[in-house]
């Protein structure tokens, strides 16, 4: 017996994670320009950060991914609830045992060239993501695909993995163990198809600018050469879904300064802008004005390479118990944004048994406590001395800077004769030097792409691309792998797993620090109407957005 899914259905099997809360919230839009009879669909919005890379596979931040998301589409997609609904697949059949899963594509689904998209173009993105050879960052995401881990480790030839195409329109998985959130992970941009031959044939350039890809989602993208601040999504006319795409034209812009942001919105010249901190309190009048809580976190993380002072354990514990998050929150970012005092942010997954969030189960970690955090300080010092300078790395957006600030002045305050020199760097610069592993402590953060709680867990194991700073802990890398494969089947045996390694992670080896949990504000044009605020992966989703009077 097998489960079928068919097109336009909201996804409520038991396997399935349901939106949890506040998944959409919708407005209303008007055009700056209208005619006499019809209402332009054109829009100008702003971004926080550029966008990094278009090639899928490779894809890691937010601000590139809220785009991505924007420009192709998987096997899934997120519906205004977040949650999972047929794609690019007309219908899903899954077996009985939750193990294999079966998509049959639409005859319809054409790339934005008219090539009609094949079952072949997913076989070839997911190999290219997962193959050690051209490897993605979130090739994880596969591992729970039968041979999955073993083909992303090397051990096995990238042919034996559990994924084909059966034909033209019809692709096949197979799953090691069931997974709840499945549906979820596939509709992330990261496992969006990708075109053998055009891939191919452009060789090195692809996915650099907007005429090196592409594109199967609502828009494409123009103007856009690999490093400009500005460009353009348009309406893909190819696209399966098109009529239902209101939006002609999207004109984005990167601002780093949110003051400039809202002038441009006062002004009428922009229609979509992020706020945060006193501007909330500001402008949260007005009727454009939307708050949601993000299933995201902020963090600090640490690079213990051999001879930096933050490789000893008391002095990264004294920074951890030195912050005091509430008054963060409360008088510094003053949006929203909530103290957090674990790795996994809350409502992001809940317990299909018992119903309770994981956040609420595991409990909180490495809560502000300066007597304690002087004491590991003064233990520190016998180690290390008595003055200690690091750099704190951050991005040079508004949110950052203040948060750095901040930071700098608990620790320096807290912890006499620690020195925090705050290294401010653009967002994708910011990424890079992670990468590079070219930073002491650095501030950062982490959004989920789907309802996948491993994703987070992910950050510190061993082999994960996100490992920036050299953790290595052998009981928490057997643990979060246990909880995804063997205990995948079994949620109580799973988020004690999770529990025992977040324990490891933050109590034990303080690697690293949670800060909080952010919030999102925007003004909107108040007559644009049907944005949509996904849970998972984005700031926002324009694909349903129309101008309205």
């Amino acid at each position: 017996m097998k489960k079928n899914i068919l097109l336009g259905s909201i996804v409520t099997l038991s396997l399935i994670l349901g939106a949890c809360g506040n998944g959409s919230t919708e407005t209303n839009q008007s055009s700056k320009s209208k005619e006499t009879t019809e209402i332009a669909q054109s829009i100008s919005i702003s971004t926080p950060a550029p966008i990094s890379t278009l090639d899928t596979t490779q894809t890691t931040d937010k601000n590139t991914f809220t785009m991505v998301q924007h420009l192709f589409e998987g096997l899934t997609r997120f519906d205004e609830k977040t949650t999972p609904v047929p794609g690019i697949a007309e219908t899903i059949d899954i077996s009985e045992d939750g193990k294999e899963y079966t998509f049959k594509l639409r005859e319809d689904a054409k790339w934005s060239n008219g090539d009609t998209i094949t079952a072949q173009d997913f076989e070839y993105s997911w190999k290219r993501l997962l193959n050690p050879e051209t490897q993605g960052p979130n090739a994880y995401l596969l591992d729970n695909v039968v041979n999955g881990l073993a083909v992303r480790n090397g051990e096995k030839k990238i042919d034996e993995v559990g994924f084909k195409a059966v034909s033209d329109n019809e692709f096949k998985v197979t799953l090691e163990n069931p997974q709840p959130s499945f549906l979820s992970v596939i509709a992330i941009g990261w496992l969006a198809p990708q075109q053998q031959a055009y891939v191919e044939k452009t060789g090195a350039a692809y996915g650099t600018n907007s005429d090196s890809i592409l594109y199967n989602g609502p828009f494409v993208l123009s103007e856009w050469d690999g490093t400009s601040d500005t460009w353009k999504l348009e309406k893909n006319e190819e696209y399966y879904d098109a009529k239902e795409v209101k939006l002609e034209e999207i004109a984005v812009q990167t601002l780093k300064e949110e003051n400039t942001g809202i002038n441009l919105f006062e002004s009428e010249e922009l229609d979509l802008v992020r706020i945060s901190g006193q501007n909330v309190a500001q402008y949260s009048n007005l009727p454009g004005y939307v708050t949601f809580n993000d299933v995201a976190n902020s963090f600090l993380d640490f690079n213990k390479k051999e001879g930096s002072p933050l490789a000893n354990l008391n002095l990264r514990k004294a920074i951890a118990l030195s912050i005091d998050k509430e008054a963060l929150t409360e008088s510094v970012l003053a949006d929203g944004s909530k103290p957090l005092n674990g790795l996994v942010p809350a409502g992001l997954y809940s317990n299909p048994e018992t119903k309770q969030d994981y956040r609420e189960f595991s409990g909180d970690y490495l809560t502000y406590d300066l007597k304690a955090a002087q004491t590991f300080w003064k233990e520190a010092q016998k180690e290390i001395g008595n003055k200690v300078e690091v750099n704190l790395l951050a991005a040079d957006t508004d949110q950052g800077k203040k948060v750095s600030e901040y930071i700098q002045s608990q620790l320096e305050e807290n912890l006499e004769g620690l020195k925090i020199a705050v290294n401010l760097q653009p967002s994708n610069n910011v990424n890079q030097s992670r990468r590079d592993k070219d930073y002491e402590i650095s501030l950062s953060g982490w959004i989920a792409g789907s309802s996948e709680i491993d994703s987070y867990f992910n950050l510190y194991v061993n082999d994960s691309s996100y490992n920036y700073g050299n953790y290595n802990n052998k009981e928490y890398t057997e643990l979060v792998v246990d909880a995804k494969t063997k205990n995948a089947n079994d949620s109580n045996k799973q988020f004690e797993d999770y529990k025992k390694a977040e324990t490891i992670l933050l109590e034990k080896d303080a690697a690293h620090i949670p800060v909080y949990q952010s919030a999102s504000n925007y003004l909107i044009n108040p007559n644009i109407k049907k944005v949509e605020y996904p849970l998972y992966g984005g700031y926002f989703f324009l694909r349903n957005a129309e101008v309205a009077e």
